[in-house]
Order: C-alpha cells, then sequence, then structure tokens
C-alpha cells in the first residue's frame, strides 16, 4: 500500500512538473481598456500604484499618444540583488497609451522578465499585485510558445546574442566613477539620450538607469535609436506595446553595460519576421547606433 501511494505521489509531481514546463509566458499584459483621457489614466495609474506600494521611479512620454511609467517595489529590489545581473529588472515598466477614443493601460510580464533576465526570484507576486492594482485582462504580444526554459536561453537565431552577451560600454577604476560617468552623460543637452529613472539594487554595487531615446536631428544615427521610429517598425498590431521602452543601462561595480538590442529588442518581440515591412532589417541598423550612442553616453566630453 506504502510503495502505490509513492508511486502516486511521484507520478503527480512528475505531472505538475511537467506542465509547469510547458507553461507558456508572453510579454505584455493588458490590464484596462478605458473611455478616459491620455491624463486621467496616468494619474489613475500612479495613484493605484503608490497605493499598493509601488514607488513611482520615473515617467516620460516617448510617443504624442503614450506616457511610460516606471515604478519598482521592494519584491523587485528584493529579486534584482538575489540575482547576477538582476538590476535589469528593477523597473516595472507601465504603458498608458490613448488611441480611437480608448486609453489603454498594460506592462511589461514580470514572469516574462524573470524567465528571459534569469532571475533567481519568483515575480509571481509582482504580477498578482499588478492585476489586483492596475487589472489582468489578458496577456499578449508572442504567438510563439515561450517557455521558461526558451526564454532562459532565448535568442533570435543562432548568432545573436543572448542575455549574457551585452554591450560592454565601460570600465570605471570604482563604483562611483562608473556612476558620474553616466550621470554626467546622461546631463548632456542636445543629444538624443535622457534619464528617466535610477534605482539602485539594495546590498549591492548596483544601480540601473531608463534611458529615453529621442532623436533630435535629422542624422541617420539619432534616427536609428528613436523610439517613434522603432515603434512603427514594431508596434504595427494589436495592443500598445510601447512599455518596451525605456532602455536600461546598468552599473555593476566599476563596470557599465545594456543588454544588446539584438537580444533586448527580439526577446520583447519574440513574433517578428526577418524581413519584411516590420521586420528585424527595418531596423538593421539600429543595434549599432544605440550601442555606440551609449558607449558615446559614458566617454568624458
Amino acid at each position: 500500500m506504502k510503495t502505490r501511494f509513492t508511486t502516486l505521489v511521484l507520478s503527480l509531481l512528475l505531472a505538475a512538473s511537467a506542465m509547469a514546463a510547458d507553461t507558456t509566458y508572453q510579454p505584455f499584459v493588458l490590464a484596462s481598456v478605458s473611455d478616459g483621457d491620455l491624463k486621467t489614466g496616468v494619474s489613475s495609474a500612479r495613484n493605484a500604484l503608490v497605493a499598493a506600494g509601488f514607488e513611482i521611479a520615473g515617467q516620460y512620454q516617448p510617443l504624442d499618444n503614450a506616457v511610460v511609467i516606471v515604478a519598482t517595489h521592494d519584491l523587485l529590489k528584493e529579486a534584482a540583488a538575489a540575482s547576477e545581473r538582476g538590476g535589469y529588472a528593477a523597473g516595472q515598466r507601465i504603458s498608458v497609451t490613448e488611441r480611437d477614443g480608448k486609453t489603454e493601460v498594460a506592462f511589461i510580464n514580470p514572469l516574462y522578465i524573470q524567465y528571459a533576465y534569469r532571475l533567481e526570484a519568483d515575480l509571481q507576486p509582482v504580477l498578482d499585485l499588478l492585476g489586483q492594482t492596475l487589472g489582468n485582462v489578458e496577456s499578449y504580444g508572442a504567438s510563439k510558445k515561450m517557455t521558461a526554459k526558451k526564454l532562459n536561453k532565448y535568442n533570435y537565431m543562432i548568432g545573436m546574442q543572448k542575455f549574457d552577451d551585452p554591450s560592454d560600454l565601460a570600465s570605471f577604476p570604482s563604483h562611483a566613477a562608473a556612476i558620474a560617468a553616466v550621470e554626467n552623460g546622461l546631463a548632456r543637452e542636445g543629444d538624443p539620450l535622457s534619464l528617466v529613472y535610477r534605482i539602485d539594487i539594495p546590498g549591492k554595487d548596483q544601480v540601473v538607469y531608463g534611458v529615453g531615446m529621442k532623436a533630435t536631428s535629422d542624422a541617420e544615427d539619432e534616427i536609428d535609436i528613436d523610439e517613434t521610429f522603432q515603434m512603427s517598425i514594431v508596434d504595427f498590431e494589436g495592443y500598445s506595446k510601447i512599455a518596451y521602452f525605456p532602455y536600461e543601462i546598468l552599473v555593476d561595480g566599476g563596470d557599465v553595460e545594456a543588454l544588446h538590442m539584438r537580444f533586448r529588442m527580439a526577446v520583447h518581440f519574440p513574433d517578428l519576421s526577418m524581413m519584411g515591412a516590420h521586420g528585424f532589417t527595418k531596423l538593421m541598423s539600429s543595434p549599432g547606433a544605440t550601442e555606440d550612442a551609449l558607449e558615446n553616453l559614458v566617454k568624458a566630453e
């Protein structure tokens, strides 16, 4: 009898493990669609987040009809601190987009980020809290079966970067020097890069910055990194995906890095084809231009 019971328990555990392995995730979550305008939607989302214990780290308007709020929480900071390069996940991106007389609120799926960014923590409580706070209508953004295993080793195709192949932007003799270089660069006027937020990871010499990218001229290298241009290629159907931005820079000790765009864009938009009007080839120059812009950011004037 004991043997049969043990066998049954093991079978149930194996079945549950198999089901978990087959679970798929999508990069974006639609929280709500309402008749309110953009200003009202932003105010409502901010107030709800603060009331739920989130801290507003930053906010900006990458598109005329969209605002992105970046919030953090003790749960997110703890998860970031528990992982080697967890700072990338410390900022929860929430978008408010007005179009066709409706206002959409959406956010990046914390579980998708958990697996794609290889976190040593469970972000289900963060997803639950966001759902209770803002709503959780449906997930979207990937028709492909993005399992935890696939996300953990994700690259768009052979030869393209993974999570652990970042752009190494610069190295400095100290954490303080690295911080100063990034902040001095973001304070420069007249270039496409701007500071959206800063989040310090508790217990570590690690800081993540959110960077806005808006062309200030018609120069090709600026257009290549411009948020409006990039979204015109990749965000062409379904609910808004502007919560892809802002872009992160991670200061880890004296090292400054950023996720390579060939990984970051691809993992947020896994359904995009390589060719066609909305394919990655339309952004062929953007990864290099992004890397160059971020490297120039931390160079001394």
